[in-house]
């Protein structure tokens, strides 16, 4: 089950009201302050031959995040600096005998001092938690024979420079000098350290240039099926993973991750190509589907069955499977291009420079998350054959390889994350790009959705840092509604339709929906169907009207992720309609298929969802702590949870024991 803590607490005593507030992490609530008007709280740490102050994320772990508290760094003007992050603190202790001692003498005490060879007179010690090594740090301190002692701990850095490529500054979708918002901010993602080192993309579609001198150095041909070379794929690895800091050219995303090539072809074929060597390849990015014309399209069994099984590649965590969203702009739709829209591939769609829709980007029920390329004023800088160079790259075909560079990244900070997990972390890190846009709604789990650009932006930074802490969700489960009979005519030309409902008796936390239909008609294209969740969230899966002269749809699938953490139970709503003339349809049947994570047994610490409605959702996270702290703050009755003996038997009285029993029973989550 995933956590957000914010602010630990240590022996039933928290870590501060203040530093509980920062936790919270709202802007607000991390600016500076006055001297007088609230320096912030913090626990001692020494950490070297002082002690600074730090609020302390999850003090009973090994490691924790930590923010230092500033209230030393007093400005000229009385400003107290906001907290610090960036601080991780181990649960280990460094001690540095005084001269003359030899071996771990007395200062030992019980614990198991390792002498650290590369370093002579040092020794660690490793403590069961960060709050153990906190005290036995500031015991040691006069301890005899011990010159120093302190907490091992990592600093806030930074890489020194930017790739010093030549033509890094002309790669914008990277970095955006002329509008810095509108990049998929991957400098913010290399300054936490990751460049994609270990982990390798796969290109599927021809081949590319390998001997290409910005691409060659990160070629893996063990994890490639050979082809020859086109512009179009070479362009999409240079935009995946170009060499970083070789003095020519520009860089990838993921400069460091190894490149592949996988080759499609006829089904089998490209059902081989999504499957080879899944034991190598983490990501494999798809810049090809059918034609952008509007129609539905129908993927063969054959190569459904091996995106299916890309899940269990990579040791059964599954490769993920990037996938340009498509360049039909508003007359198509990511769910009429079944390889794109399934549910085990991310529908990439594109932003260009200035940082709103591209032209040609369609819209989607089933589109994940949006990334930069052309579209607005200028096209993307990469690679291309011929040793070659290339600035007017573009299309979705560029954003779906932008995207796997980054979750090349996500994986180095996060190995351990499955092909659903990334999914997750996408989503939760996406930046709401051209909020104005009047599309944008938030579902009934308060995620922020819009046709135009799924769940957002993609932010490498924002992407790392909720990777590198994420912990992965519960099994999937899959809720079947069963085959619903209809056997209905549609009205013709007509904007009430027919409407049916469907029972879903099971809950789980939705993840993606798919929708099973058969329907006879003449004109495939004057049909338009929607569902409704039953807590009240619409997906527009097809559009009527439109130029679509096929016959019939036979247990076609669309897919809608929409509905992404909402609850299945309930009464959801399909309508189809006939908008156009001249054409009668016969609604036959529906299923819905849902899948997601179980809601697990209920827990007292869970109170709320993100949209803060007091309806728990099944998950410890900071909703649950935000919702609890105004109760508290505002003194409600349901913040009582427990007297002066944290025993669990409200007492009456909402005060700091109230407090403190939440925050221990929220820091340790529910199984």
């Amino acid at each position: 089950m995933r956590r957000d803590r914010a602010c630990g607490v240590t022996a039933g005593v928290l870590c501060g009201v203040a530093g509980l507030l920062i936790g919270l992490a709202t802007p607000a609530a991390l600016a500076g302050s006055a001297i007088g008007d609230g320096a912030f709280d913090g626990t001692p740490v020494q950490t070297g031959y002082v002690a600074e102050f730090f609020l302390i994320d999850d003090p009973l772990g090994a490691t924790s995040p930590a923010w230092r508290v500033n209230n030393d760094h007093v400005e000229k003007d009385g400003f107290i600096p906001a907290p610090t992050p960036g601080y991780v603190l181990h649960n280990a202790v460094i001690v540095r005998q005084a001269e003359g001692v030899v071996g771990a003498a007395a200062w030992a005490g019980n614990h198991q001092a390792e002498a650290l060879d590369f370093a002579p007179g040092f020794y660690l010690i490793r403590t069961a938690h960060v709050q153990e090594a906190i005290d036995l740090a500031s015991a040691l301190q006069d301890a005899e024979g011990v010159a120093e002692a302190y907490i091992d701990l990592e600093r806030p850095r930074t890489l020194r420079t930017l790739p010093t490529d030549p033509s890094f500054n002309q790669q914008w979708h990277l970095r955006n000098l002329q509008n810095p918002i509108a990049s998929a901010n991957l400098p913010g993602a290399w300054a936490e350290g990751y460049t994609g080192q270990g982990v390798t993309v796969g290109i599927l579609e021809g081949g590319w240039q390998y001997s290409h001198p910005d691409l060659n150095a990160n070629y893996v041909s063990a994890a490639t099926q050979a082809g020859s070379p086109t512009s179009h794929a070479t362009a999409c690895a240079g935009i995946a993973a170009a060499v970083g800091n070789n003095g020519i050219g520009g860089v990838g995303a993921a400069f460091n991750a190894g490149i592949s090539g996988q080759l499609y072809g006829s089904a089998t074929q490209t059902a081989s190509a999504l499957n080879f060597r899944n034991d190598l390849n983490a990501i494999k990015s798809n810049s090809w589907g059918p034609s952008d014309n509007g129609r539905l399209h129908t993927i063969s069994s054959v190569e459904y069955a091996a995106l299916a099984n890309s899940v269990n590649g990579r040791d059964g965590l599954g490769t993920i499977i990037a996938w340009a969203a498509g360049n039909g702009g508003t007359n198509d739709r990511v769910e009429y291009d079944p390889w794109a829209a399934s549910r085990f591939s991310l529908a990439i769609g594109a932003v260009g420079d200035q940082d709103i829709r591209a032209w040609y980007n369609e819209l989607g029920s089933s589109m994940l998350v949006v990334t930069h390329s052309s579209g607005n004023n200028r096209g993307t800088w990469t690679t291309t054959t011929g040793s070659s160079y290339t600035s007017n790259f573009g299309g979705t075909s560029s954003a779906s390889p932008l995207g796997a560079g980054v979750v090349a990244l996500m994986l180095e900070a996060n190995p351990s994350l499955t092909w659903r997990d990334v999914q997750h972390v996408l989503i939760e890190s996406a930046r709401k790009v051209h909020p104005s846009n009047n599309q944008w709604t938030t579902n009934a789990a308060g995620y922020d959705i819009n046709y135009n650009y799924g769940f957002g932006a993609i932010d490498a930074e924002q992407a790392v840092i909720v990777a590198r802490d994420w912990e992965n969700v519960g099994e999937e489960v899959q809720v079947l509604s069963g085959t619903q009979t209809y056997n209905v005519q549609v009205p013709d030309n007509n904007q009430v339709g027919v409407t049916r409902e469907i029972e879903i008796d099971e809950n789980v936390r939705i993840e993606a929906v798919e929708l099973i239909v058969n329907i006879q008609t003449s004109y495939v294209g004057d049909l338009q169907i929607d569902i409704t969740s039953p807590q009240g969230t619409n997906s527009i899966l097809t559009v009527g009207g439109r130029n679509d002269p096929q016959s019939n749809m036979i247990n076609y699938r669309l897919t809608s992720l929409r509905h992404f953490g909402e609850q299945s139970e309930g009464t959801w709503t399909v309508r189809v309609r006939d908008l156009a003339a001249g054409d009668i349809a016969t609604w036959q049947n529906a299923q819905l298929r849902i899948y997601g994570t179980s809601f697990g047994t209920p827990c007292e610490f869970d109170l709320t969802g993100p949209a803060l409605d007091g309806v728990p959702d099944g998950e410890i996270t900071i909703a649950d702590l935000n919702y609890y702290v105004g109760l508290w703050i505002n003194e409600a009755p349901a913040a009582d949870l427990t007297g002066p003996a944290l025993d669990g038997e409200p007492d009456g009285l909402v005060t700091i024991a109230d407090l403190n029993y939440y925050i221990n029973g929220w820091s340790n989550g529910c199984d």
